[in-house]
């Protein structure tokens, strides 16, 4: 196997053709390793750089990353949702992995980094071959997180949902609640009003308006975004921002009005983009982020409540890892020592 640094791909190429089937296909991988999510970062503002893997000059694997266009020195190179590696071989994802690596110190200097952050969707416990990696102070995809399989028919993901999660959707279709689905960035301002009050209302931060225009500009056009809104009577009351990509739809983003809540909205809202998600072919809609024991105290406790009601199975990611240059590491440190000396 070999490593080499890819030029920027289009998905229409041969070569981005094999890379969207290699991420697409690969369980531990996911949209931000795809060529659409490398294009919004870069519109983001971020360098894009992206190692290839090679086998017998086949592509077999890699990892897109991401570092700050501007970053001086002291950044790392961030690969979310990946590398992609054979994982399930755990001896050929060593040997990947290590090839990655190296390529990535080779390199690192060129870009400012002292580091390399990875974080496949693996579940835990992490391999044996991360025992020379550190886990990362902060993760960049949600730990823990709830996937419900939509390979049942809709009927049977009814029946194994909770009882309020099932009334509630019924109970909202009743009154008259009617669900749309966009793709155009013109509903994006009414995508970000609920979106902020739902922030104010809820404590979590919400990016600027722009980040989700590029977002759904980039990727809407390819069928992996979906603006989603619950209306009753005239009022939008609830609405999301969903990310198909191979076999996964994500919850990315959402938020429901202060306004009349008794309409239950945000039911036929998830109910709508669950049956979304199944009729474009995924087979796990992931509800990013969780909170598996019921502790009233968590961050997440509201939301889980919520997400619980639908049913699923709790999983547990691995989180993200670092491996730090020693070279570059280095260099940080002692220039550190001398703007203090």
């Amino acid at each position: 196997m070999q490593v080499a640094i890819l030029p920027q791909l289009t998905i229409a190429s041969k070569l981005g053709q094999q890379w969207e089937a290699l991420v697409q296909a690969n369980p531990a991988g996911g949209v931000m390793q795809s060529l659409a999510w490398s294009q919004f970062k870069q519109q983001r503002g971020l360098q894009v750089v992206h190692f290839g893997l090679f086998e017998a000059e086949q592509l077999i694997g890699g990892m897109l990353c991401t570092i700050p266009a501007q970053s001086g020195v002291g950044s790392n190179l961030i690969a979310a949702d990946g590398p992609i590696l054979p994982w399930h071989d755990q001896a050929l994802a060593r040997q990947g992995l290590r090839l990655l690596r190296e390529a990535a110190e080779t390199h690192a200097a060129e870009y400012g980094a002292i580091g390399l952050r990875i974080e496949p969707r693996l579940e835990r416990p992490a391999p044996n071959l991360l025992r020379d990696w550190r886990r990362a102070p902060v993760d960049i995809l949600a730990r823990e997180t709830l996937y419900l399989d939509l390979q049942p028919d809709e009927q049977s993901l009814l029946a194994a949902m909770k009882p309020k999660g099932r009334y509630n959707i019924r109970l909202a279709a009743r009154r008259g609640v009617t669900v749309r689905i966009s793709h155009d960035v013109a509903d994006i301002p009414l995508f970000y009003r609920l979106m902020d009050e739902a922030g104010e209302r809820d404590d979590f931060y919400v990016e600027p308006i722009d980040h989700f225009n590029d977002l759904l500009a980039t990727l809407a056009p390819l069928g992996h975004a979906h603006l989603i809104f619950a209306e009753y009577a005239g009022q939008t009351l609830a609405t999301m921002l969903l990310v198909t990509y191979g076999q996964r739809a994500v919850y990315q983003y959402g938020g429901i009005s202060n306004q009349r809540r008794e309409q239950m909205a945000g039911y036929a809202l998830q109910w709508a983009a669950i049956q979304h998600a199944k009729a474009l072919g995924c087979s796990c809609y992931d509800f990013y982020g969780y909170e598996p024991t019921g502790d009233p105290h968590h961050p997440f406790a509201g939301f889980s409540r919520f997400k619980r009601a639908f049913g699923g199975q709790a999983i547990a990611l691995i989180g993200a890892y670092d491996y730090y240059f020693t070279e570059q590491l280095a260099d940080v440190i002692i220039r550190a020592v001398r703007e203090l000396a």
